[in-house]
């Protein structure tokens, strides 16, 4: 009988636990607007606003919420795209002004009396800077020392906050919000992301507003929400990331928050945005870096000079769909230049060897794969979005350039390759 009651006590104990995390739907007014919150309980004075970009495996988001409730830490995931019936696409937040954030932060303190850190990921990152900037401004009347500021700081995971994503070559421009924070910020990156290589950059930006930046880089990991991202550094990030996001958010906790933002200064937008449907003249520097990697069979491959023929370099990962999309065609280009001065090399961004080799047994690549372990080389080439493409004339200097996947056995593809033969010969 002791042992029936002990038993029936602790089945109490671990559903009052489970309760006390479980996951609810909250509706929360802003700005005239029903934004639909997924809230995990905790039984701590601090809560994490998570405004996340809407894309990816919702069951990854799911355990990485739940784990921080469970360390103590309540948990609100937001995401505005789907709230506010908006595409969830970069343009999207890019808009957002950030008055629905700095509206949650409020709301949040008022409904749980907590203390709040706001995490964002990806390009959600910039309503989420701009809405603490917003916040600040509606607060500024408050002291710096006064306890009544309940706003901690800015965890950030893989953040993008450029203007836009420039032509293929071309250094990417920081939205003038990143040079007007003054917040404690703790930014995540992932190590095999295409922003990964300016991550300087943007600390550097970011400290021009005077905010306290601390970073992480986790080697291996493309994207922990990212359900093609199935690398072992991934999946064990997924479940180590709580712990990360808690011993961040207690860092953040004990640093003040200032109340006053600084000034805004406006940029110039210098280049679209939008992903290539075909061959673009390339504007950046046109003398290609040189390439000296490891073919994913163990070749050496250097090339110091392009000279002579067409060169393409693709630069690419298997976690990337569009990258899978356009391997066909780039087979079939391949065959069709055969005979010709033609080559084509890719570059795989960031990967094990035994990651691609494994991904050749299933999908035929019927090109040379050089490995770029590290992704300096992608880096060097100025690579941000993947696939990246150039397009190198016989006479050394880089032509055409594609930000993103296409076809490229389309015949008017194909001709423009010709066409720059035509002029090797000429």
């Amino acid at each position: 009988m002791r042992y029936r009651y002990r038993a029936y006590l602790l089945m109490l104990l671990s559903l009052m636990v489970f309760k006390a995390n479980a996951n609810t739907s909250l509706s929360v007014e802003v700005q005239d607007e029903e934004l639909s919150v997924d809230r995990y309980m905790a039984k701590g004075d601090q809560l994490l606003l998570f405004i996340s970009a809407g894309m990816g495996l919702p069951e990854r988001v799911r355990n990485i919420s739940a784990g921080v409730a469970d360390l103590g830490i309540e948990f609100w995931h937001v995401d505005l795209a789907e709230s506010l019936f908006l595409p969830k696409s970069t343009s999207t937040f890019r808009a957002l002004d950030g008055s629905f954030v700095a509206g949650l932060i409020d709301k949040a303190h008022k409904l749980t009396g907590k203390n709040v850190t706001v995490m964002a990921h990806a390009y959600a990152s910039l309503p989420a800077l701009r809405g603490i900037r917003k916040w600040q401004l509606q607060h500024s009347s408050l002291s710096s020392e006064s306890n009544s500021i309940y706003l901690n700081g800015l965890i950030l995971l893989s953040p993008d906050l450029y203007i836009e994503v420039p032509d293929l070559g071309l250094d990417p421009v920081f939205d003038p919000v990143s040079s007007a924070s003054n917040i404690p910020v703790v930014i995540f990156q992932s190590g095999s992301r295409g922003n990964r290589w300016q991550l300087e950059n943007l600390i550097t930006e970011l400290q021009k507003g005077g905010a306290q930046v601390f970073s992480k880089i986790f080697p291996g990991v493309a994207g922990v929400f990212y359900g093609e991202d199935v690398a072992p550094e991934t999946l064990a990030l997924i479940k180590s990331l709580p712990g990360e996001i808690e011993r961040a958010s207690h860092l953040l906790s004990r640093l003040p928050t200032p109340v006053k933002a600084p000034p805004l200064l406006e940029k110039k937008i210098i280049s679209a945005g939008m992903l290539d449907m075909t061959l673009k003249p390339f504007k950046g520097n046109p003398v290609p870096p040189s390439l000296n990697l490891y073919s994913v069979h163990g070749d050496r491959a250097i090339h110091n000079d392009y000279l002579g023929k067409v060169t393409i370099v693709n630069f690419w990962a298997s976690w990337c769909r569009p990258c899978i999309e356009e391997i066909p065609s780039l087979n079939r280009l391949r065959e069709q230049m055969k005979g010709r001065p033609f080559e084509l090399i890719s570059v795989d961004y960031a990967e094990d060897k035994s990651v691609i080799l494994k991904f050749m047994q299933e999908v035929d690549v019927d090109f040379p794969v050089l490995l770029d372990s590290s992704g300096k080389v992608s880096a060097q080439w100025n690579v941000l979005v993947f696939p990246s493409t150039f397009v190198i004339a016989p006479d050394g200097k880089i032509v055409y350039g594609v930000k993103g996947g296409i076809h490229w056995d389309k015949p008017e593809i194909v001709e423009m390759i010709k066409a720059l033969m035509k002029k090797k010969s000429d």
